[in-house]
């Protein structure tokens, strides 16, 4: 089984450093005016290296805090016990870690084992290990909702979005919905107010072996009817793909269909149903070799993109249109994909990466004895 070295790894770093870094700083600046009280608020996968945790650090966008020496706003979902307490150590507390796996906390659902119980109190009646394990992960649920909103969502989580054996709207799926939800309906405990702006950095592992067949072909249906109900949308997919045949895109090049299909999807729910206005920045792709077959690869995309909430959104007579969506998506279609193989194919873009992830190694590691 291959391992990825997250403090070498030059294609991930290419990512942090030209996407994630500039759309923080944008973040940063957008909420600068908001009550010092609030920091900003960093909700992210880290893995046990933290790099994304770190280089932020020291862009000055995540700030410690003085007299406890924890990185404020700083919250992160971690399911290997070893790695939830490396990087529990390097932020500073294991209360602002969720341990366990990602859709199992966010898609708890009470029943009559945990309904009015706690993980902590038994009353005099000791509760078996799969009970004492079901409201271990509810309590992890309710601490992890009562976290939201966050400026930053890295929902950097790795797993297939649409797994053949399982439905069209999968449990991952299903939890970034809901995350996107949670964000919704928060509000800072602080001062009670919303989140009106946000960040998100979405991940995923495209693998066109092993994927629900009948979700992409509603994804494909989805794309050929925007072709059909938009000619500015159509020009842009013929401009960008020299034909209009979405059969013949996801045939012949599918991980670039993926990268207009699943955030057209994010983006119509997150407008139609959550009433956020969504502006796209850039999309990555890379490929990894598998970790199982031999001469096999998948490929992950990165997408950044700015969610800025609708006033009044269900108590207006100029609701959200579609014409509003087709504007956002054909936007997406325009600004294309990155390749990142290509975008570091120089010996000096490397050597820069490498050095600065070697410096943010260093800093971690500087921080983590100070």
């Amino acid at each position: 089984m291959r391992h990825i070295n997250y403090e070498t790894d030059l294609l991930k770093h290419y990512v942090r450093t030209d996407g994630w870094l500039a759309a923080a700083h944008q973040q940063k600046r957008a909420i600068r005016n908001r009550s010092r009280r609030i920091p900003l608020r960093y909700f992210t996968f880290c893995a046990a290296e933290a790099i994304d945790v770190f280089m932020l650090e020291r862009a000055g966008i995540l700030e410690r805090a003085a007299g406890t020496g924890y990185l404020e706003g700083v919250y992160f979902c971690e399911k290997n016990s070893e790695h939830f307490g490396k990087i529990a150590d390097f932020i500073g507390s294991p209360e602002q870690g969720f341990r366990g796996e990602f859709e199992e906390i966010v898609l708890f659902k009470e029943d009559a084992e945990t309904s009015g119980k706690t993980w902590l109190e038994e009353d005099g009646n000791p509760h078996s290990p799969e009970i004492r394990e079901k409201l271990r992960v509810k309590d992890t649920h309710l601490r992890l909702k009562e976290a939201f909103p966050f400026d930053i969502v890295n929902l950097d989580v790795f797993g297939v979005m649409f797994p053949a054996k399982k439905g069209i709207i999968a449990p991952l799926l299903e939890s970034i919905l809901q995350i996107l939800a949670w964000q919704t309906e928060a509000t800072f405990p602080i001062n009670q107010r919303p989140c009106n702006r946000f960040t998100l950095f979405l991940t995923s592992h495209i693998d066109s072996d092993h994927i629900n067949q009948a979700a992409i072909g509603q994804l494909e249906n989805r794309v050929n009817e925007n072709i059909s109900a938009s000619q500015d949308f159509r020009d842009a997919f013929v401009n960008r793909y020299c034909h209009d045949n979405v059969r013949k895109l996801v045939r012949e090049n599918f991980a670039e269909f993926f990268c207009v299909a699943l955030p057209k999807f994010v983006i119509h729910q997150a407008l139609f149903d959550l009433g956020w206005h969504v502006t796209c920045g850039p999309t990555y792709l890379y490929n990894r070799d598998d970790k199982w077959e031999e001469d096999k690869r998948y490929q992950i995309m990165h997408t950044v993109a700015v969610y800025e909430r609708i006033t009044n959104f269900g108590q207006r007579l100029d609701a959200p249109s579609s014409a509003q969506y087709i504007r956002t998506v054909t936007q997406l279609v325009k600004n294309g994909v990155k390749w990142v193989e290509e975008a570091i194919d120089k010996p000096d873009i490397q050597q820069e990466l490498a050095e600065d992830l070697r410096q943010i190694v260093e800093w971690r590691n500087r921080q983590r004895k100070s």
